[in-house]
């Protein structure tokens, strides 16, 4: 028994190691390919926005003037507003596959954060708060009192805040694989543990940042979708371009550094008010099921959702999944629905 018990734990501490070895080539690879940015990247680009959304043409194009800086945003649809917020590092193009489908019935507002796709970048700090400004200052400039507001990642850690601090201002809450308040201790993916490891050493992550190349980011799509086909090089170069934008080192780097403000709020997510539906991706790389399932406890009579097959953007990744969920939940019906699931 003994010999068995001691090859047992040979087993597994070759097991540990081979994985240990396994986490630290595929971080190797991933600032090595970074590290090839200053040879690889392209010249940054000066800040031109569209006249047309090419991958949404219902959607129009518009700019909303604040105080210190304008945002980029697309319109479609009219009814009761819904607000799209996007993720860390991303765009409003990762709602694409939603503009259709609700603006139907709703009128439908994909945001470009500030410091995020066509919106400008200035040089502030950007902190939660800084975010929720954001919003809480485009919903005044449009007129809107109250929207549904949907938030992918970083975009539903900021939807959360909202609720929390502006509760008045949201009518229902849609999370889809967001951001917990401890966000840096949740992240799972190589390509952002090793980033905020980086972050360690003063100045290293905004030179990492600075030097991403096609090639860095292409392994960050990677840990982002379970399905690794949808990386085609429309969607690459689309991104890409969007992180050349003079002014998004800053922004990204900034972001990271005050990340950790986040916990803050972290026992504030009970005050929670409105309807709330989770939608999660079983395979999420980046915020496993774990932390939706901890959001779900936290946030009182919140719905979660998992879908299968599915990574960090669900609902760009399995549209034909999520967009049943979404419409079912802006029903009247859909909390009644949930519930009488979940006891059976």
């Amino acid at each position: 028994m003994g010999g068995l018990k001691k090859a047992a734990e040979t087993r597994s501490s070759r097991g540990l190691s081979l994985e240990r070895t396994r986490h630290a080539m595929i971080s190797l690879r991933w600032v090595s390919s970074v590290l090839l940015g200053p040879f690889l990247r392209e010249q940054s680009l000066d800040l031109i926005r569209p006249r047309q959304i090419e991958w949404a043409p219902a959607l129009s194009p518009r700019t909303a003037k604040l105080k210190r800086y304008t945002l980029f945003y697309g319109e479609a649809g009219t009814g009761s507003p819904l607000l799209l917020i996007h993720g860390y590092g991303a765009g409003l193009w990762v709602w694409e596959k939603q503009i259709e489908v609700l603006s139907q019935h709703h009128r439908v507002l994909a945001l470009d954060l500030v410091g995020h796709g066509f919106s400008d970048r200035p040089r502030i700090p950007y902190t939660p708060e800084a975010y929720v400004d954001c919003v809480r200052d485009f919903m005044d400039r449009l007129g809107l009192e109250k929207a549904v507001l949907i938030g992918n990642s970083m975009g539903g850690g900021i939807a959360w805040a909202m609720a929390v601090l502006f509760p008045e201002r949201v009518d229902k809450l849609i999370l889809i694989d967001s951001v917990p308040p401890d966000v840096l201790g949740a992240v799972r993916n190589e390509s952002f543990r090793t980033l905020i490891a980086m972050n360690r050493v003063p100045f290293l992550a905004q030179w990492i940042i600075a030097s991403r190349s096609r090639r860095s980011l292409r392994q960050v799509l990677r840990e982002c979708l379970s399905d690794r086909t949808l990386i085609r090089e429309a969607i690459l170069r689309r991104q890409y371009d969007l992180l050349r934008i003079k002014g998004t080192t800053w922004v990204l780097y900034s972001t990271l550094a005050h990340a950790e403000e986040g916990l803050k709020f972290r026992d504030r997510l009970r005050e929670i008010v409105c309807p709330t539906l989770l939608i999660w991706g079983e395979e999420d790389q980046v915020l496993p099921c774990s932390v939706g399932e901890a959001l779900h406890e936290m946030i009182p009579g919140s719905v979660l959702r998992v879908i299968p097959k599915s990574g960090h953007i669900p609902m760009w990744e399995s549209p034909e999944k999520v967009n049943p969920l979404l419409l079912s939940f802006l029903a009247r019906d859909f909390l009644d629905k949930a519930f009488a699931d979940e006891g059976k």
